[in-house]
């Protein structure tokens, strides 16, 4: 079997939370919600990082994060540039154009992951167990429970799934503005409410992929760029994409069920909470105080 590579998209920055995400120490020896992806990643299969930044920050990056881990895997980075953005374009094309960014370095099947949400060891148990024999236009989606991945300090973004009775992904819809209420989980669509419930079943953008993948990424990326009408705005989103493939190439993508917590950045007052919960599990043993020393 080929290596399997993890792809981290990293080039976001985090306009709601106020910083760069990716940089905020969590853990008692200030490790970033990344560090625990790595290592849950690497106990898992995965032999390879590949993380998807914007040029500018990779200094940074070295400096604050992956000098820490990059004795104990191969650590790449690719750029998220705008060499194909519409001119006069200033914001990065979505988080599908990270992963294409990536494509040349991947050279078997992969994940991909956002850089700023935490996981859990089962989680990546689950990825990595359906990379081993995936086979081509084949994909799995590691999806967690709409309740398990709210912010009690603000409203979420969260791609909702459509399942079929085989456990197959047969749709994928962004919704915003999402937020526990007195009426319940409501999530805001097309100048609409929306209510959901805890045990919807939610993408948090932990995805594996066969390598066939990316040669579909690249033409659909081509008729996105050809179809926009908001050149300064739209984003290419990779589960979009994702069922771009399904609908267009007879593509099967697997849905497991995580029954992890969501632990996460969304909002500025996130942070102690996502600092109090790494605490408790670093206490019942499921990481070392040190991750990496």
């Amino acid at each position: 079997m080929n290596e399997l590579a993890l792809v981290i998209l990293a080039a976001g920055l985090g306009s709601r939370y106020g910083g760069i995400k990716q940089m905020e120490g969590l853990g008692p020896s200030d490790e970033v919600l990344l560090d625990y992806s790595i290592y849950d990643a690497l106990r898992s299969g995965f032999d390879k990082i590949i993380i998807v930044i914007q040029e500018q920050m990779e200094e940074a990056f070295r400096e604050r994060i992956t000098r820490r881990f990059e004795d104990h895997v191969a650590v790449e980075f690719a750029y998220q540039t705008l060499d194909q953005a519409p001119e006069g374009r200033e914001k990065p094309m979505g988080t599908g154009h990270a992963l294409l960014s990536a494509s040349s370095k991947i050279q078997g099947p992969f994940a991909a992951i956002n850089a700023d949400d935490f996981y859990g060891p089962s989680s990546f148990q689950l990825l990595g167990g359906s990379l081993q024999h995936i086979d081509s236009k084949s994909g799995v989606l590691i999806a967690f429970s709409l309740g398990n991945t709210l912010s009690e300090h603000g409203s979420v973004s969260r791609a909702i799934c459509e399942i079929s009775g085989e456990g197959q992904l047969t749709g994928i819809e962004e919704l915003t503005k999402i937020a526990r209420s007195e009426n319940g989980i409501v999530a805001h669509l097309a100048g609409k409410d929306r209510t959901l419930s805890d045990e919807t079943l939610v993408s948090l953008n932990l995805w594996g992929f066969s390598q066939d993948f990316l040669s579909f990424l690249q033409e659909d990326f081509k008729r996105f760029l050809s179809n926009m009408t908001q050149p300064m705005k739209e984003e290419y989103y990779l589960p979009v994409s994702v069922f771009n493939w399904i609908s267009r190439s007879a593509a099967t993508v697997s849905v497991k069920h995580s029954q992890e917590p969501w632990l996460g950045l969304t909002n500025r007052e996130d942070r102690a909470d996502a600092a109090a919960r790494l605490s408790q599990l670093i206490d019942r043993g499921v990481y070392p105080k040190r991750l990496w020393f």
